[in-house]
């Protein structure tokens, strides 16, 4: 095994799946107990308060059990010695003693001298401890909570093996015009508009209307940062396949012959962000040198660039390497752009640096890959920006994930309220803030590992086919716990042998990201320093894998919807449209305003006031209402209102209805 054109931390990685492999564990458990206790000693004695880190939490056990070991060693020879000397001065009673203690010693250094490791390992959890359609947080979106999935079961080959010559991103197992209706329709679905152009004027003012208030589109001279999942390209290549236009897995070269077992790995393929810049370019007139796409951590294998680049080469393909073979070489910034809201004690890092190209961007899209993951249980679009930072790798961040172990055993970080830096990165203006469009590509579906090639997934509708899928949000927290909840079903031990993504806490991330209650006791995400986070969109699962519906989907107005293209798997009830009787009075109104309202249907109401521009001035009921007449009561002296003319808009779902009325009014200061 070669190491010799791999980063210092890839080198440690596989060095460390080499000793698990072919040492004794005896020798293991000497090597690392010893380091773990000089690394326990060096790190707690300075500062007590990191004995509570999960890195001490690891060290902790392998130091106690290397300390026990070598006392039960030294304290058998050193006690059976003076049970012989006992002997040969006749005290028959001390010596039978000792030697009987002696034994016991010794024993204890036999059973720790060959047993083998034992981790952490903890049950997995059969169904999440929040239940079904139990929603939590505030959604986000032009059709709030909204995700949209695109399945086609002829939209690949089910033919690919991913072998050289036949891999997931070969045109002959995808069927380029399947995939671009996909994309096409899931856009139009996920805004309700009717054409591909208005629902692209809709996506970048809803974006627009969140960052600066301001209800406008794409204007001239802004830039998009298309962010893609190609993170086994900052490891698998030498310097000779990079100088070779990073070509390594499109060439079908393997070497070193480990690197088989990487081959073809589950991250971005060409055609769903294809498609992407078709729309942007063509539809949404982006000018192509306004574009980035990259993992900035990494490159951009030739089986992705050279498709996009043979149709928008002008486009900026990033890395942050070179300037050769058209990619555009980035710069981090000079500046910290992120301070994890952990102060540094969990993490061991207090501030985090992206690149200048990223930092620079109008808007991002997010396309990360439908797979699982051996620390977090999944991964994401949050995750996906682990190779967004200026450094050469991202295990430093990995303390706040589920395992703390590479291999996924030792999972003493499950549980919930806990401090996860997932949440920092939803929550960061340059990052989960500054995205207008998240998606998963889940043409080929991942396997267990997230560095291994794609798996056919045998849970409905797969059945044992590629999972053709393509989700898309514009509610980061909503897409990810749609695709948790199929994850989950999938890689449950009995669909698939693994169950990473039923650890206990794996959505845990998403309940703090929806709700601030949901956050550890006495504390603050604030990575921004700009102020604490409020919610970052929508969490809840489905009512069960086989009809996987949410609340939305039941006829509520509260929660996620999820929209299956072409309707044949997941249903949501046909809603008619209602008015209601809705006054006000009086009308102009000054210090008070009472809204009445009648409902022939329960449901839930919300009722609000907008200014004539559309902009929210206040919300003034969001709840549940029964059948009959109901009345608000609203006090205006608390408000900063100027005197104008003002809309209140009823809107609700109850079973069967949507409901709907506006009225304007009349404020005089």
């Amino acid at each position: 095994m070669k190491f010799s054109n791999f980063s210092f931390a890839d080198k440690i990685k596989n060095a460390r799946l080499f000793l698990i492999e072919k040492l004794p564990y005896k020798s293991i458990f000497i090597t690392t107990g010893l380091l773990a206790t000089i690394w326990f000693l060096l790190r707690v004695i300075p500062k007590p308060s990191r004995a509570g880190y999960p890195c001490m939490r690891t060290a902790a056990p392998l130091m106690s059990g290397f300390v026990l070991y070598i006392l039960s060693l030294t304290s058998s020879v050193v006690i059976f010695r003076k049970a012989k000397a006992f002997f040969i001065r006749k005290n028959y009673t001390t010596a039978i003693l000792l030697f009987l203690v002696s034994i016991f010693a010794g024993g204890t250094f036999f059973i720790l001298h060959n047993q083998k490791p034992v981790y952490a390992k903890i049950a997995v959890i059969s169904e999440p401890p929040d239940g079904a359609n139990n929603p939590m947080g505030v959604e986000h979106g032009i059709m709030p909570g909204r995700v949209v999935w695109a399945w086609n079961e002829n939209a690949t080959n089910d033919d690919c093996e991913n072998i050289p010559g036949n891999s997931f991103w070969d045109y002959k197992n995808n069927d380029t015009l399947i995939i671009r209706s996909m994309v096409e329709e899931s856009v139009i679905e996920l805004t309700g508009k009717t054409n591909i152009q208005s629902a692209w004027q809709a996506i970048f003012t809803n974006h627009n209307l969140k960052k600066y208030g301001e209800s406008r589109g794409y204007q001239p001279n802004e830039k998009i940062f298309i962010k893609i999942n190609q993170g086994t390209a900052s490891w698998l290549l030498t310097e000779q396949e990079k100088a070779n236009g990073f070509a390594i897995q499109s060439s079908g070269t393997i070497q070193p012959s480990w690197r088989a077992n990487y081959y073809a790995a589950t991250e971005t393929g060409p055609f769903v962000v294809l498609n992407i810049l078709r729309q942007l370019v063509n539809i949404a007139d982006v000018p192509q040198e306004e574009i980035y796409i990259g993992d900035p951590m990494a490159h951009i294998y030739d089986h992705n660039f050279k498709v996009w680049s043979n149709e928008f080469p002008n486009v900026k393909y990033v890395d942050k390497t070179t300037e050769d073979f058209n990619r555009t070489y980035i710069l981090p910034s000079m500046e910290s752009s992120m301070e994890y809201s952990d102060k540094g004690e969990i993490l061991e890092e207090t501030v985090e640096s992206y690149f200048e190209e990223m930092e620079a961007a109008d808007y991002m899209i997010n396309v990360a890959c439908l797979k699982s993951h051996r620390r977090a249980g999944i991964t994401l679009c949050a995750k996906n920006h682990f190779g967004s930072i200026t450094r050469n790798g991202a295990s430093h961040l990995h303390n706040s994930l589920i395992s703390i172990s590479d291999d996924g055993l030792d999972q003493s970080n499950a549980g919930y309220k806990k401090y996860r830096v997932l949440v920092d990165i939803m929550g960061h203006k340059y990052l989960g803030k500054n995205t207008m469009l998240f998606i998963s590509e889940g043409l080929f579906g991942g396997s267990a590992s997230e560095i291994t090639a794609p798996r056919k997934w045998n849970m409905p509708p797969f059945n044992g086919h590629w999972t053709n899928s393509v989700f898309m949000s514009l509610d980061q927290v909503a897409l990810e716990s749609v695709c948790y909840d199929f994850l989950r079903t999938e890689y449950n031990g009995i669909n698939q042998s693994e169950d990473y993504p039923n650890w206990l806490g794996v959505d845990d991330y998403l309940h703090q990201a929806a709700d601030t209650t949901n956050w550890p006791d006495n504390f603050t995400y604030n990575p921004d320093n700009e102020g604490p986070l409020k919610s970052l969109g929508v969490h809840e699962h489905w009512n069960n894998a086989e009809n996987m519906q949410y609340s939305r989907n039941l006829g509520n107005d509260y929660g996620i919807e999820l929209i299956q293209i072409s309707g044949e798997l997941v249903s949501s009830p046909q809603l008619i449209n209602k008015t209601t009787s809705l006054k006000t009075f009086p009308n102009p109104f000054n210090n008070e305003l009472n809204i009445a309202f009648g409902l022939d249907d329960p449901g839930h109401i919300n009722i609000a006031l907008y200014n004539l521009e559309g902009k929210l001035i206040e919300e003034l009921a969001h709840r549940y209402f029964e059948v009959g007449k109901h009345k608000i009561h609203w006090n205006t002296q608390n408000t900063n209102m100027i005197s104008g003319s003002y809309i209140i808009k009823l809107t609700g779902t109850s079973s069967i209805k949507n409901y709907s009325q506006s009225i304007k009014v009349q404020f005089i200061k």
